[in-house]
C-alpha cells in the first residue's frame, strides 16, 4: 500500500514527498490508473487484512485532505476507496472499532466536501445518447471513470449507513450530494438532456436513505414540475423516470391532490382583445396542458387503482375543462390532454371504478368525432383542433382494445359490433358513428394512401395474439385538418368496425404495455404544447 500511495503522490503532488519516496515514473501510468488499481486491490483483500493497512490508509487520506487541490481529479476515486474501507471494517473486530469508524466517517465526509469545493460539477451540452446495448459494451477509460462523479456516488450511497453509522451523518452526506449534484443539474439549462442513467440511479438510491425523504421528494418534485420535463427522451422517461415517479407517489400521497388544485376552470370573465389577452390565454393553456400531462404521467407510473380515491376529483376537473371554448381561458386547446388523462385512467383503473366517467366519455367522444365534418368557422370546428381530434380517436381506439364492461354496452354507438361490420347486407345503413364518418368523408381521401395496405395491417393486428390500437403513431406529425382526414382519419374509420369485430373474436389478450408506450409517446411530445408569445 505505501508504494501505491507514493506512486499516486509522485503524479499529483511530488513536492510533498521526500526524495527517497518519489516514484521513478518509468511506467506511463496516470494518477487515475493508480487510484482505480488501489480501489480494486483494496476490494480484493481479506477483511481481516484491514488491521495491517488501516494506519497507512488513514494517514494517506488525511494527508490528501490537508491539501486536496492537487489531487482534485482523483478525489471521487479516493472517496470510493474510503467507502471500500468502511465496508471492510464493518466485517472485522480488531482494534477500537467505534473510534476507527468515527475516524473513517469524518474522513469520508471531508472527502465528499472536498470533491465539490475543488471541482464543482458543471453541466455542459450532453453528447447524443448511446443505445443502451452499445453503452453497456463500451468500457470507460480511467480518466472517464474519475470524472464520473455521479456514477461513483450512485455506487457509494447504498453503503452510507455502513460507512457513517450514525443517522445524522448519513443524512448530512445525502444532503450534501443533493445540494451539490442534483439541484444544480435540475437548474441546468441542459435539463432534461443532462440527466444520465447514473443520475437516475443516484435519485433512486437516495430515495432509500433513511430520513432523507424530505430532500429526495423535493428534488423529484423540482424535476417533475419543471416545464422542460416533457422534453425528456422517451426511452429514458419510460425506463428511468416512471419507476422514480412510482417511488415518489408511494411516499407522497398528496401529489395528485396538489396537481388538481392547480387546474382552474375555464372563464370568459374579464377577457379582452389584444396581445396581452392572447398572451394570458396562451399561458393559461400551457400551464393547464402541463398539469394535465403530469396527472396522466403519474397515473401511468402508478399501480392499478392507485388513484381510485382521487377519481371523483379528477372527473370533476375534467368535466370543468370540457366546458372550455376556443376563446375561454384556459381554452379548448387543452382538450387533447384531457383525452390523454382519460386514456391513462382506462389503462390503469379497473372497469368497476370507471362507472362515473362513462356519461362524460360517451358524450365528449361523440361531439369530438362529429366535429371532424364540422364546417370551418363553426363553434364545433374551433372547439376541437387537430390535436384534440387525433387524441379523441386514440381514446376510442384504446377503449375498443381494453373493452371495459360498461363501455361495451355503448360501443355500438361508435362501431358496428355485429357480423354486419365484415359482411354488409345490400340494405345496410350505418348507425355507428365511425361508419357514418367513413361514408361522409368519402373514398377520395383514401386514394392518397394504399387501402390494401391499411386492410392488411388490420388483419395482421386483429389476427395476432395481442390486441393493439389500430391508429398507432399515425398522424403525430400532421398539423393541417385536411391532411389528418385524408391520411389518417378516413382510413381509420373505414376499418375501425372490422378491426374491433375481428379483434374481439380472435380472443387476443390486451397488449397493455404497447398501449402505455403509445400514450407516453404522446405525453413526451412537446410539439402539441402551446407556446407562449
Amino acid at each position: 500500500m505505501p508504494a501505491l500511495f507514493d506512486a499516486i503522490y509522485s503524479r499529483t503532488n511530488p513536492s510533498a514527498l521526500e526524495p527517497s519516496h518519489k516514484s521513478t515514473l518509468t511506467i506511463s501510468l496516470q494518477d487515475a490508473d493508480l487510484a482505480i488499481f488501489l480501489n480494486e486491490y483494496a476490494r480484493s483483500l481479506e477483511d481481516d487484512a484491514m488491521d495491517e493497512i488501516w494506519t497507512d490508509c488513514m494517514t494517506f487520506l488525511k494527508d490528501i485532505l490537508a491539501n486536496p487541490f492537487p489531487h482534485r481529479q482523483i478525489l471521487p476515486l479516493l472517496l470510493d476507496f474510503a467507502a471500500t474501507l468502511g465496508a471492510k471494517v464493518e466485517k472485522t473486530n480488531f482494534g477500537e472499532l467505534r473510534k476507527m469508524r468515527r475516524e473513517l466517517g469524518d474522513t469520508f465526509l471531508r472527502l465528499l466536501t472536498a470533491i465539490f469545493t475543488t471541482r464543482p460539477l458543471t453541466y455542459s451540452e450532453p453528447n447524443p445518447p448511446v443505445p443502451s446495448e452499445k453503452a453497456s459494451a463500451v468500457a470507460l477509460t480511467p480518466s472517464e471513470k474519475a470524472d464520473d462523479v455521479i456514477g461513483i456516488l450512485a455506487d457509494i450511497v447504498p453503503n452510507l449507513a455502513k460507512i457513517l453509522v450514525e443517522n445524522d451523518r448519513v443524512l448530512s452526506a445525502a444532503t450534501t450530494i443533493s445540494t451539490n449534484v442534483l439541484q444544480p443539474l435540475l437548474k441546468s439549462k441542459y435539463f432534461p438532456e443532462s440527466v444520465s442513467p447514473s443520475t437516475v440511479r443516484l435519485f433512486s438510491e437516495l430515495a432509500r436513505v433513511p430520513q432523507n425523504q424530505k430532500n429526495w421528494r423535493k428534488d423529484i418534485s423540482d424535476a417533475f414540475n419543471d416545464s422542460r420535463f416533457f422534453a425528456s427522451d422517451l426511452a429514458r422517461a419510460e425506463k428511468d423516470w416512471l419507476p422514480l415517479l412510482r417511488q415518489w407517489i408511494n411516499t407522497d400521497k398528496d401529489r395528485m391532490t396538489e396537481l388538481l388544485s392547480r387546474i382552474t376552470p375555464p372563464t370568459t370573465a374579464g377577457i379582452v382583445f389584444g396581445v396581452g389577452a392572447t398572451s394570458a390565454r396562451l399561458e393559461a393553456d400551457r400551464r393547464t396542458q402541463l398539469n394535465l400531462r403530469r396527472i396522466a404521467t403519474l397515473i401511468l407510473a402508478s399501480s392499478e387503482d392507485a388513484f381510485v380515491s382521487d377519481l371523483e376529483s379528477i372527473a370533476a376537473k375534467l368535466t370543468e375543462l370540457l366546458t372550455a371554448s376556443a376563446r375561454s381561458s384556459p381554452s379548448s386547446a387543452t382538450r387533447a390532454e384531457i383525452y390523454m388523462v382519460l386514456r391513462a385512467l382506462v389503462l390503469r383503473t379497473s372497469a368497476i371504478n370507471l362507472a362515473m366517467l362513462w356519461p362524460v366519455v360517451n358524450s365528449e367522444l361523440h361531439a369530438a368525432l362529429a366535429s371532424i365534418v364540422a364546417v370551418e368557422g363553426t363553434s364545433a370546428y374551433e372547439t376541437y383542433p387537430v390535436p384534440a381530434i387525433l387524441q379523441a380517436c386514440k381514446l376510442l381506439d384504446v377503449l375498443l382494445c381494453v373493452a371495459p364492461d360498461d363501455f361495451q354496452l355503448h360501443q355500438w354507438l361508435f362501431v358496428t359490433d355485429t357480423i354486419d361490420a365484415v359482411y354488409r347486407p345490400e340494405s345496410y345503413h350505418p348507425v355507428a358513428l365511425a361508419d357514418e364518418l367513413s361514408e361522409e368523408l368519402g373514398q377520395t381521401a383514401s386514394k392518397s394512401i394504399s387501402a390494401p395496405g391499411i386492410e392488411s395491417v388490420v388483419h395482421l393486428l386483429a389476427g395476432g395474439p395481442h390486441k393493439r390500437p389500430l391508429i398507432g403513431e399515425s398522424g403525430d406529425s400532421v398539423e393541417r385538418r385536411d391532411e389528418l382526414v385524408a391520411h389518417v382519419l378516413q382510413p381509420f374509420f373505414s376499418q375501425l368496425s372490422i378491426f374491433a369485430f375481428e379483434s374481439t373474436y380472435s380472443m387476443g389478450t390486451l397488449d397493455k404495455e404497447f398501449c402505455v408506450h403509445g400514450l407516453l409517446k404522446d405525453l413526451f411530445d412537446e410539439r402539441t404544447i402551446v407556446k407562449g408569445l
